[in-house]
């Protein structure tokens, strides 16, 4: 399966590989009731993180969580499975802080990991993460 990201050509995910795959239980709030331009607010939102990342150093204006939130949104809509390396690809984070992003938004209650294998963990938002993250892009309109 294809998925476009800005900023990258194109990312492949899930073919050909055994990974694992999370429950919908686990990681899906409910994707039969999206929001009408959710999608498009969602990624116009992460265009617009990425932007202020261009214009000022990653260390200064640090964003990273928002980043992979928005970028588990997006695989949820598009009912894609994402690993932390996808995560680290489609949003240039080096190793050390997508493994710190991810266990403060596990943490958080966010996000869940799935799997056994530790470099073919799937993950994805949890029923709260999802409903937070669809209700804080439906409250900004002009997105």
């Amino acid at each position: 399966m294809s998925y476009e990201f800005p900023g990258l050509s194109s990312v492949t995910f899930g073919v050909g590989d055994n990974s694992p795959v999370a429950g919908v239980e686990h990681i899906c709030a409910d994707p039969g009731r999206n929001e009408p331009g959710l999608e498009a607010k969602a990624r116009r939102l992460l265009t617009l993180v990425r932007r202020r990342d261009d214009c000022f150093r990653r260390g200064v204006m640090v964003d990273g969580a928002m980043s992979v939130m928005l970028s588990l949104l997006l695989a949820e809509l598009a009912d894609i499975s994402l690993t932390q390396a996808n995560l680290a690809l489609t949003n240039l984070l080096d190793g050390d802080e997508i493994e710190r992003v991810v266990a403060s938004l596990i943490h958080a209650g966010l996000i869940v990991e799935t799997g056994a294998n530790p470099d073919r963990r799937t993950v994805g938002l949890t029923p709260l993460g999802s409903a937070r993250m669809r209700s804080y892009i439906s409250d900004y309109p002009d997105i």
